[in-house]
């Protein structure tokens, strides 16, 4: 089977991420992938260094739509991925006999009657939609008439599995991720002092906060003056603006993974990568993060309750994740790797892959 996998993002996103997950899960089938993506995007880079044949373009607009033709006419793809707008459109002109499926990686709100619109005539030409997690799906399923199948988002677990390495005597929560007002670091940063609070009534270990990524919308800066603005002692949080190398290790360290953000999330790539490590997670409640929490053992949302009330779970988990045997957290990590390993991706592709052929 030949793949044509076309993505117009520009960042090295959640939804890049799904790209290259997709083509892994695919290249597992046995797919012959090929893909298109922007020139010089980030995400070039990592295709390539995966492996795959790039033909890249310096737009999926109008004036791209002759040289995208003649790589579909050279290539012959079976089934094309498309991952956003404007790839989706243009496929519309070099399509063919190809099967189309178009990801949608975010949510789709249909109550505007016009973009609902909009979006059933830019999905008459496509076969199948997929979805990150029934969250995203239910919202798309309103709008179009072809299939929406959720295919959650495959991680590598070469890169993420559980690391036996010792946690620190103090319990610590990790939130890892850029530095972006939409992660909620601030936010969190004000309920930890709860926590603070809570482990001082019930003379428990003394947690400490460790925000790991680089910066993007907010600086290291910012959040040092936020925590002098809320008391927070330096002595109780680390904030560390480098790129970490082995990201399983630290994951796998911590006694507990912190999902904090305000918005987006629809893919939860950060708290898929915790479980696979062994570490529970404690979230928001915002895009498809429930969706994440299949089994009670993977941690709680607290997003949904009052400071004190989120303070309260979050320091419940803490404590009971931080004197977990090794042997839970192998057990968590096994059970998460059959929701959201690559292979868990490629086998639910194979089962789609057959369904749209089955439709021709």
């Amino acid at each position: 089977m030949k793949v044509w996998h076309l993505i117009s993002n520009r960042w090295n996103s959640a939804i890049s991420e799904y790209a290259l997950s997709t083509a892994k899960a695919a290249r597992m089938l046995g797919a012959d992938s090929l893909v298109t993506c922007l020139i010089d995007s980030p995400i070039e880079g990592r295709f390539k260094t995966s492996g795959f044949e790039v033909k890249p373009t310096e737009s999926f607009g109008p004036g791209r739509y002759s040289r995208l033709a003649a790589i579909a006419k050279e290539f012959s793809p079976d089934v094309i991925f498309t991952y956003g707008g404007p790839e989706t459109t243009s496929a519309l002109f070099f399509k063919g006999r190809s099967r189309l499926i178009r990801f949608h990686g975010y949510k789709i709100d249909s109550s505007n009657a016009i973009q609902s619109t909009t979006r059933r005539l830019g999905h008459l030409h496509v076969d199948q939609v997929i979805v990150p997690s029934q969250a995203v799906g239910a919202g798309i399923r309103e709008l179009i008439n072809c299939p929406v199948d959720v295919v959650t988002l495959g991680i590598d677990i070469s890169f993420f599995e559980f690391k036996d390495i010792a946690r620190s005597e103090r319990p610590e929560l990790l939130i890892f991720g850029r530095l972006d007002p939409v992660k909620g670091h601030r936010e969190f940063m004000q309920l930890f002092v709860r926590v603070l609070a809570l482990s001082e009534l019930h003379g428990s270990a003394r947690p400490k906060l460790r925000i790991v990524g680089l910066p993007a919308n907010l600086s290291m800066t910012h959040l040092l003056e936020h925590a002098k603005e809320i008391g927070l002692s330096s002595s109780d949080f680390e904030i560390q603006c480098d790129r970490i190398s082995n990201v399983a290790e630290l994951m796998s360290k911590v006694s507990l993974g912190v999902i904090s953000s305000l918005g987006s999330e629809a893919i939860c790539r950060v708290a898929q990568e915790f479980l696979l490590c062994g570490t529970p997670v404690v979230a928001t409640e915002v895009g498809s993060l429930r969706d994440v929490f299949t089994c009670p053992e993977f941690g709680s949302i607290y997003g949904n309750y009052d400071n004190d009330g989120a303070a309260g779970i979050i320091f419940d988990q803490l404590l009971k994740s931080h004197g977990e045997q090794v042997q839970t957290r192998q057990s968590r990590a096994l059970v998460a790797k059959t929701e959201f390993s690559l292979e868990t991706m490629s086998q639910n592709l194979s089962l789609l892959l057959s369904a749209v052929s089955s439709d021709h």
